[in-house]
């Protein structure tokens, strides 16, 4: 019965658990979202009602702790369209992630001109933070963060 059923959008995702597991799956999030428009991926994330996400991995349905998840990768568009406003200042940085993995990729700064460092950007950030790459996007749960540096003074 159609009636019943929940209007969703559904993103292609691949995450990447702390427990060294990565799912290539199928994120649900809801056609209405808080800004307006449909939910978008960080929207879901950012839900501080909710600790779980449901989950579809081929035929397999599950629930996703959000603890768990060190990072989700995704098109541009499940993060919601660019914003009205002017791209903030963008930073090339390498992120180094608990067990291992290192990332490279761009964090939108849009922040008052006096307090645009990384450093800023990143205490005040939700608890997931998005990195922009040349073809997807990287979020990453900032608990899984160990360093970030400066990419374009060198590795």
């Amino acid at each position: 019965m159609d009636v019943y059923k929940v209007p969703k959008v559904e993103t292609h995702v691949r995450i990447l658990l702390d427990d060294g597991r990565t799912l290539d799956g199928t994120m649900f999030t809801s056609v209405t979202g808080p800004h307006g428009g449909p939910e978008t991926i960080l929207d879901r994330l950012a839900d501080p009602s909710e600790e779980f996400v449901p989950l579809a991995c081929g035929d397999d349905r599950l629930l996703l702790n959000k603890r768990g998840i060190i990072l989700l990768q995704c098109s541009f568009d499940a993060i919601g369209p660019p914003p009205d406003r002017p791209i903030g200042k963008e930073v090339l940085v390498r992120m180094s992630l608990a067990g291992g993995t290192s990332i490279l990729g761009r964090l939108d700064i849009r922040m008052p001109p006096e307090r645009a460092r990384v450093l800023d950007y990143l205490n005040s950030a939700p608890r997931f933070v998005p990195l922009l790459g040349d073809q997807q996007v990287t979020v990453v749960q900032k608990n899984f963060i160990v360093t970030v540096r400066n990419a374009e003074e060198g590795d």
